[in-house]
């Protein structure tokens, strides 16, 4: 297996960086019953709002384990300031997009469509200063709740907070939006410069020293951020776009395997992968949880469907007059799924903390 390599991207604008990809293209061998024919463009890139081992895990994973060679297709992938705008400049084939800021672009009218679910959970964690015991004590400081204001996620972490009994929206609390990346987050929250802020794994051993409090942490059955391609590219990529979903559904089994909720019997090899494309795995190493390689973010199906849409649009609020049907195309996604033997059922609920 070939180190995948870091390099800075070149010509648009709006690429911040790109991670390589290789993978040997070699078509899988002709099956009747496979719905792909050959993948109509080989060489893809697909484009990340921010670099975390979440975001790209399983490009690695199916890169090393050979799913992408399967399927006769290589991959680069790289961040974008813009998901959307990259698709719909043709800068990258397929990006993952939040699933609310998805549809508000499809609502625009800007040729986008979701094509199946990048991750299909949401986990919510907070941290506080460690004198904060209560939303009261938050009155007169700033807090985060989204990198950037009009962020649709914000009302979903503010639902989740008033479930807990941490309710912000009345406690004369300031919200700041620091930027998209929770390491900004973090140096703020380190400084004492702001009160709450939402954290994902990478950077809960950096609050663990500092010796945040952690009152909330749960995992929803919500989608979260979604796979799009522009309209144009789907019609001319079909079996491009239902290869790549396949082999993505299968790093995710790898990922999952035996189960949610149990030890996953893959961990070392997945830890050997990640540490050949010169990721920290310190975090994993240490937790001996069932979720300690945040597999529950996934649906081993990808799935999307009404019931997603509705969920998206009804927690984050959305005033939209696109549709379900409108906004998606997921005729690459079922053929995908019905190629491995999965059904395009929602995620179910899975016990939590794992850990």
């Amino acid at each position: 297996m070939r180190s995948l390599t870091r390099r800075q991207a070149a010509a648009p604008a709006v690429m911040a960086g790109v991670l390589a990809l290789a993978a040997t293209p070699v078509l899988a061998q002709d099956d009747p019953a496979d719905p792909f024919g050959p993948a109509e463009k080989t060489a893809l890139t697909i484009a990340i709002p921010f670099p975390d081992i979440v975001m790209f895990g399983r490009y690695f994973i199916a890169d090393a384990e050979g799913y992408f060679a399967d399927e006769g297709i290589t991959v680069d992938v790289v961040t974008a300031d813009s998901t959307v705008a990259a698709v719909v400049s043709g800068s990258a084939d397929i990006g993952v997009e939040s699933a609310g800021a998805v549809l508000l672009a499809a609502n625009e009218e800007l040729p986008v469509r979701v094509i199946g679910s990048h991750s299909c959970r949401q986990s919510f964690n907070f941290a506080v200063q460690p004198d904060i015991t209560s939303a009261a004590d938050l009155a007169g400081k700033d807090i985060v709740l989204a990198g950037t204001a009009g962020d649709p996620a914000q009302f979903e972490r503010e639902k989740v907070l008033a479930e807990s009994g941490w309710d912000v929206s009345d406690v004369g609390a300031n919200v700041v939006y620091p930027g998209p990346d929770s390491a900004t987050w973090r140096q703020f929250f380190l400084a004492g410069s702001v009160a709450l802020m939402p954290f994902y794994e990478d950077d809960r051993l950096a609050l663990e020293e500092y010796g945040a409090s952690f009152p909330i942490s749960e995992v929803k059955a919500w989608p979260n951020d979604s796979y799009i391609a522009s309209v144009d590219w789907l019609a001319q990529n079909p079996n491009t776009a239902g290869r790549f979903l396949r082999a993505v559904m299968r790093a995710t089994q790898f990922l999952q395997a035996p189960a949610l909720g149990e030890l996953p019997a893959n961990k070392d090899r997945v830890l050997e992968i990640y540490r050949a494309n010169g990721e920290d795995v310190t975090a994993q190493e240490q937790n001996p949880g069932v979720y300690s390689l945040q597999a529950y973010n996934y649906c081993d199906n990808l799935y999307y469907g009404q019931g997603a849409f509705d969920t998206t649009v009804a927690n984050q609020q959305l005033d939209v007059a696109v549709t379900f049907e409108g906004s998606s195309d997921l005729g690459p996604l079922l053929a995908a799924q019905a190629s491995l033997g999965l059904p395009n059922d929602p995620p179910a609920e899975i016990a939590w903390p794992g850990n």
